[in-house]
């Protein structure tokens, strides 16, 4: 169950003026700065601020309860506790390993890693325990040293293939959300391949986006945002952002052939209201970073929005949300596959109690060898077959994993 959220009205910085609300040119020069070092040729075209970092943490609020509180997809859930099983099964120090962490999770694009914390308490009421990874392209928005916890955040760019060939298969489970604004088609294909470099044989991609081509505001059925919503698509198309990005994400997974892969849909109209009141605030928001980021880097940038002027964007920033009635709408899109591989096991388990301390030295031992009866076979007709000894070797390994093999003198007996 989701409590209820309560949604405190965030604005940007403002310095009043006389006639109207005027933005401070310092301000602008603090995000020409930030953003100018992205992934692609083109500046990041949000803010990377101490109020993009709580619009951010607003906007996880709203996707985890689009998402029913589950971060975590069940597929992924049960794989996890594979490999958390797997490593307890194969130590020998049984009471210790149960505190031991098996699983490494990584979260890109992670900003204040608001998803880390979130899915850590979502691991604890499972039982599992992982060690939790976030990246970004920038570190403004992690959280202060002193104030990370158990978590641990690196700056990376994902589209430096080098750095994450470096990396190596590490993962068990990479999380990623929202690069749409970030990634041209050409580089998510890139950005994909990378993840994959870092994730282990057996584990799960998972990818969270927001196509701009399902962006609406809307009232009464009509669309409703005054040409700015329409003005940001088309900038979009113009730096070859991929407006389709959560089809084209599940069609490329398809394509590389990874294993269970899941795409689902769910659409902000199907939610609660309050819900959908948070996005208002969220889109109004969202749209201001954009504004802004825009005039800070001049007027070619201003132009690609279809704003003439600086002043003609900022009067036309102040009238968003003004209009009661209109309502912000999205479509989440959650994408998920499976990496290739992964090592199975057959395990028997029993209910004895856990062993002494002296079994536990006793199972470090070698193999002991056991002489089992002599299976017995249907004689066929006419036939005189010798009946082939079998004898089964049993390696003790710890409590719950018991390996055989069957040792005949004949190639071809069963």
């Amino acid at each position: 169950m989701i409590g209820a959220v309560k949604v405190i009205n965030i604005g940007v910085r403002r310095v009043a003026g006389p006639c109207s609300q005027h933005y401070s040119p310092l301000l602008f020069n603090q995000i020409l700065r930030r953003n100018m070092s992205t992934t692609t040729k083109e500046p990041y075209l949000l803010n990377v601020d101490e109020e993009a970092s709580k619009r951010l943490n607003l906007q996880h609020g709203i996707l985890t309860r689009m998402l029913g509180g589950m971060l975590i997809p069940e597929p992924v859930i049960a794989r996890l506790e594979q490999v958390q099983e797997g490593g307890r099964n194969a130590s020998y120090d049984w009471p210790a390993c149960k505190e031991n962490k098996y699983i490494k999770i990584a979260d890109l694009a992670t900003g204040t890693g608001i998803w880390l914390y979130s899915i850590r308490k979502q691991l604890e009421e499972l039982g599992l325990k992982a060690e939790l990874y976030g990246y970004d392209l920038h570190d403004n928005q992690f959280p202060p040293e002193d104030k990370r916890e158990d978590v641990e955040f690196h700056t990376l760019n994902i589209l430096d293939t080098p750095k994450f060939q470096e990396i190596g298969p590490t993962y068990h489970y990479i999380h990623a959300r929202l690069l749409t604004t970030v990634l041209t088609k050409e580089e998510w294909k890139i950005a994909i391949d990378n993840c994959l470099e870092i994730l282990r044989p057996g584990g799960f991609l998972h990818f969270e986006e927001i196509p701009f081509g399902e962006l609406s505001i809307e009232k009464d059925g009509v669309p409703a945002s005054g040409g700015v919503l329409e003005k940001l698509q088309a900038s979009m198309k113009l730096l070859k952002r991929d407006l389709d990005c959560g089809n084209n994400i599940y069609n490329y997974l398809e394509e590389l052939g990874l294993w269970d892969t899941e795409h689902r849909k769910i659409d902000l109209r199907t939610c609660d209201e309050e819900t959908k009141q948070m996005q208002n605030v969220n889109a109004r928001l969202g749209l201001e970073e954009f504004i802004t980021n825009a005039i800070a880097r001049g007027p070619e940038a201003l132009k690609r929005f279809g704003y003439e002027s600086k002043e003609v964007a900022l009067e036309r920033m102040a009238s968003l949300g003004k209009d009661p009635g209109t309502q912000a709408y999205f479509v989440l899109h959650s994408i998920l596959g499976k990496k290739q591989g992964g090592v199975f096991s057959l395990q028997l388990t029993c209910g004895s109690p856990l062993p002494a301390e002296s079994e536990l030295e006793e199972a470090k031992e070698e193999p002991e060898e056991m002489n089992m009866p002599d299976p017995v076979y249907e004689e066929e007709e006419k036939e005189d077959t010798e009946e082939p000894q079998l004898n089964f070797v049993v390696p003790r390994r710890g409590r719950f994993q018991v390996s055989y093999a069957v040792i005949s003198d004949k190639p071809d007996s069963k």
